[in-house]
């Protein structure tokens, strides 16, 4: 599955490569491998990760869509 994050050093969309968990006193601590579209690529706690990248203006819903259009030509 895709996963989509913001990159931690451009903040340009990045993708969760890899998801492990490494060791640690308190337990185990989830990890991500994560590579941005910059060419960066990270090996970082979950926790750490930043918030989203905003959606993309051209990947947004459409206002309306699907709502039935005017009738062209003046209508009846």
């Amino acid at each position: 599955m895709l996963t989509v994050v913001a990159c931690p050093q451009c903040r340009v969309p990045a993708e969760i490569t890899e998801t492990f968990s490494l060791p640690s006193t308190d337990g185990p601590v989830a990890h991500v491998a994560v590579g941005c579209a910059a060419g960066h690529h990270f090996r970082m706690a979950a926790d750490r990760l930043p918030a989203p990248p905003p959606a993309h203006p051209l990947v947004l819903p459409r206002a309306g869509l699907g709502m039935a259009r005017p009738a062209v030509g003046g209508g009846r």
